[in-house]
């Protein structure tokens, strides 16, 4: 399992989390890094012969800075109504030989060389991630100067890219710039003067924060690298959690005062302030949001035939309340509670089973603690609310 120690070797991963991260970017040089490569170019043909994979989203082409048209590398012959256009080998190879450059999205779902990558960093930094990966030639752009709406861990596969980096930086943007002529001017106009200039090689990494501005540009041979990006959760997510958790309250679903009546209006708005206030610093509402953060971390179960595991099932004995208060989550079985902690969307949907096993469980639930999940299937049982069982 690849760990953030030894993917930012040598540099120390403590001094990157409190210096770098969200901060300010760095360059890592592959001296000291016994980091193996993830995508050689043999492995890029490999992976992009897997064309039942490649359609016009999971593979965008860019010629002198603009998306080729889908018609110009995508087969559109027999294609139904809103399907996914697939990509046409021989088309893409006509761009790439003009000097076309490739970007491969969504790479960690099929090379799993990027996707051990792409997992660490959804642990580490209890956040979204995901890998896309750029060939491009001798001397080209790709992209004009730009930010992302994420942090990039940018990984050198082969070749060299020289990259510039902005002084400026946005300011924690979620929305992308608008294409066109006139967003580009823009961004060349606010971008302030170079801060650095990062000559990248082969093992080599850049962190880039969310919203610093940055271009590059191939050197004398292709390059390939590729982004692995990070989305840690925003202050905006926590809207969409509160108004489900809110919804459980009469208070929420109560109507509005007419605006008309300042004084109701007001008296109104400031109870609901205030309860907003007590939901949100409850230790429910933590255990929610760790929840949500955990939910991004992927941890697909693979295959070991012909080896075969034996499958845990239970059956419901009795049938449970799950009962949110602002101490916590517990469930409630006959006139007894019994505290759930985080495990709480998971007890919910089992006690609405008859039979269930330990792995459905997980798989419907793969953001809860396994330990604390097996901790509180022992409580049920010994309150007599599961019942360990066998299929037969």
């Amino acid at each position: 399992m690849t760990t953030l120690a030894e993917f930012l070797a040598p540099f120390d991963p403590v001094a990157f989390k409190n210096d770098y991260y969200g901060k300010k970017p760095l360059h890592i040089a592959a001296r000291g890094r016994a980091l193996a490569n993830p995508l050689p170019w043999q492995r890029l043909n490999e992976i992009l012969d897997l064309t039942s994979f490649w359609n016009e989203d999971t593979l965008k082409v860019f010629y002198q800075n603009r998306l080729a048209l889908r018609e110009n590398y995508c087969d559109l012959s027999d294609l139904a109504p809103g399907a996914k256009a697939p990509v046409d080998p021989r088309k893409v190879k006509v761009l790439l030989g003009f000097g076309a450059s490739l970007v491969a999205n969504q790479i960690q779902r099929v090379c799993p060389e990027v996707a051990a990558f792409v997992h660490m960093l959804q642990r580490e930094f209890a956040c979204a991630s995901g890998a896309n990966a750029y060939c491009s030639f001798q001397g080209v752009q790709a992209f004009n100067t730009h930010y992302d709406l994420h942090d990039v861990f940018a990984l050198q596969a082969e070749g060299e890219k020289l990259w510039r980096i902005y002084e400026a930086r946005a300011d924690n943007p979620t929305v992308p710039t608008p294409p066109g002529d006139e967003a580009e001017k823009w961004l060349i106009a606010s971008r302030g003067k170079v801060m650095a200039e990062v000559l990248m090689k082969p093992g080599d990494i850049l962190y880039l924060p969310r919203g610093q501005y940055h271009d590059a540009i191939t050197g004398a041979e292709a390059s390939l690298h590729v982004t692995l990006w990070v989305k840690p959760a925003t202050g905006l997510s926590l809207l969409k959690l509160l108004e489900t958790t809110a919804a459980s309250e009469s208070l929420f679903r109560a109507d509005l005062p007419d605006a008309r009546d300042p004084a109701a209006l007001g008296a109104h708005l400031a109870r609901l302030s205030q309860r907003l206030g007590e939901l949100m610093t409850s230790p429910s509402f933590a255990l929610e949001i760790g929840n949500h953060q955990r939910s991004f971390a992927t941890s697909p179960a693979s295959f070991e035939l012909p080896a075969r595991q034996r499958a845990q099932y239970f059956s419901t004995a009795k049938r449970g309340e799950v009962v949110r208060r602002d101490a916590g989550f517990s469930v409630q079985i006959d006139r007894s509670q019994i505290d759930i902690g985080a495990t709480y969307p998971a007890v919910g949907w089992l006690m609405q089973q008859r039979l269930f096993s330990f792995d459905d469980l997980r798989s419907r639930f793969p953001f809860v603690d396994d330990t604390e999940l097996r901790a509180v299937l022992q409580r049920l049982v010994d309150a007599g609310a599961i019942v360990e069982t066998e299929m037969r």
